[in-house]
């Protein structure tokens, strides 16, 4: 049964059970939320709250993992920012051990809230396609190496889908070099003839290996999107085959 709102809203408490709801509910609640609250002068809440979309399946089943799988989630997140910090420091020269065992680490949380989805989708008798659960998991890392998109993830309040903003975003967090004189720089090279090229080389390894796991993700996620399609043609085929058997019956 759904819990009865307060009759003036505390918004924050109000804005986390809203999207706690079931989805069929977001709508109705929320307007009569926006009522309410404009009922009791907090016209600009009010407005706010009118406003808000309802999410889509994809949005409110990452919602709902992290109101009931919190422990799942937060590992999730804290996976996402080992792998953000070991990515900037590998652009800073660091080395590229640390992206790659972050990285497994990333990977293997993913593939366990992503199965976590798509038990919960099954529950709520939903479709839990392989697009879908695509979507989800796109989302779920998106959000996991986002700090601003984390924190909302982690409370199951995300208003939509989030995109990855892709390994350029981790660039700008690496600092530019230090301001050194010429001629000091000129003897550190001297001295240490492939420094600069060991960390030109760290650096594109780290971001290779970034690229690679995110491909090979997507690739997965890819066939199994096309595995599913072969399926629907395969059973439409037979369906099809059936349907044709049946017509030259009924003309003999």
């Amino acid at each position: 049964m759904t819990p009865r709102l307060a009759v003036v809203p505390e918004l924050d408490e109000e804005l986390d059970r809203l999207y706690g709801l079931p989805l069929d509910e977001f709508t109705a609640v929320r307007n009569e939320l926006a009522t309410r609250l404009r009922k009791a002068g907090q016209a600009d809440a009010a407005e706010r709250v009118r406003t808000l979309r309802k999410p889509g399946v994809a949005v409110w089943t990452v919602n709902q993992l992290a109101r009931r799988h919190p422990g799942e989630i937060d590992e999730l997140v804290e996976n996402g920012r080992q792998l953000r910090d070991a990515q900037a420091k590998a652009l800073r020269g660091t080395g590229a051990d640390a992206v790659r065992e972050a990285t497994a680490a990333e990977r293997a949380s993913l593939r366990r809230v992503t199965r976590l989805a798509e038990e919960l989708l099954n529950g709520e008798g939903r479709p839990a396609t392989a697009a879908m659960l695509e979507r989800i998991a796109s989302t779920l890392r998106a959000a996991a190496v986002d700090p601003d998109a984390a924190a909302l993830l982690e409370a199951g309040r995300l208003p939509d889908e989030v995109e990855s903003s892709g390994f350029a975003a981790l660039a700008a967090m690496a600092p530019p070099p230090s301001a050194t004189r010429r001629g000091g720089a000129k003897k550190r090279e001297e001295r240490k003839p492939n420094a600069a090229q060991i960390r030109k080389l760290e650096t594109r390894l780290a971001k290779l290996e970034a690229r690679a796991s995110d491909l090979a993700e997507r690739a997965e996620r890819a066939e199994a999107v096309a595995a599913e399609a072969r399926e629907r043609a395969q059973q439409a085929h037979a369906e099809r085959e059936a349907a044709a058997r049946e017509l030259r019956d009924a003309k003999r």
